[in-house]
């Protein structure tokens, strides 16, 4: 018997703030694109609901009803409910193969993936698990789970690419203001994740034998790249790498 019935719902009978979703950690806006091809083709992959109390929490599809109700507030949509009866390893399996049709789960995405499944499971080492997280290691899951610790626009960052996932999980070992600073940064300079991480191993050097945070050393020496628009970024960041290789040294 299949898990899902289509129905068409009211989007007030529909709660986005799910429990369930992959996506409770990052920002999510609504994509014009996306709402564009639904005004033009039509929902192509329906939202997973689950009803709860005489409504539908959100469980697949946070960018898609985001996008759709854009259109119109008092439309209807097309959503897939889930069984009543659905098991909560059911539900996540569900979760799993409907993000995983977009490709991946990214590391945010699958750090809440593994958070709601200790909360809702007692299979420490599932083959869903390690299909949706595409590691069998649970020091990696630990890892992986520590990224949730840090603040919304650096999850969100994260999960969009600008910041890797290596320069994350530094991040955790930082005092917020730190890794907010730094973030801010690295996003303001457009920096990869190679130049990254060579900026905190560099960061990590001075800071440690001169006794200061890295906002102020940046602050004191590249106060042009804290405060308004930065010209020529390639020129700008390379002065500031070999700067601070020089001054590491």
């Amino acid at each position: 018997m299949s898990l899902l019935t289509t129905s068409l719902l009211s989007l007030e009978s529909i709660i986005p703030e799910a429990p369930w979703s992959l996506h409770q950690d990052i920002s999510i806006e609504s994509d014009h694109k996306l709402a564009k091809s639904i005004a033009h083709l039509g929902m192509m992959r329906p939202p997973i609901v689950k009803p709860v109390d005489g409504c539908y929490e959100l469980i697949c599809g946070a960018r898609r009803f985001n996008a759709f109700r854009k259109l119109d507030r008092s439309a209807t949509i097309g959503c897939a409910i889930v069984d009543n009866d659905a098991s909560q390893e059911e539900l996540l399996l569900l979760i799993a193969e409907d993000q995983m049709l977009g490709g991946p789960l990214s590391p945010i995405e699958a750090a809440r993936f593994i958070a709601l499944f200790n909360q809702w499971c007692d299979q420490p080492d599932s083959e869903l698990l390690r299909h949706a997280t595409s590691t069998s290691s649970t020091t990696q899951r630990k890892r992986l789970l520590s990224l949730l610790q840090l603040e919304e626009p650096i999850r969100t960052s994260i999960h969009c690419g600008k910041i890797s996932t290596k320069t994350g999980l530094s991040m955790v070992l930082q005092t917020p203001d730190e890794r907010s600073f730094v973030h801010d940064l690295f996003v303001r300079l457009s920096l990869n994740s190679n130049k990254q991480r060579r900026f905190l191993e560099l960061a990590q050097i001075i800071t440690a034998r001169e006794g200061c945070t890295i906002r102020q050393f940046i602050s004191d020496r590249f106060a042009n790249l804290c405060y308004g628009e930065i010209d020529n970024i390639p020129q700008q960041t390379q002065t500031l790498m070999k700067q601070m290789y020089e001054h590491s040294h």
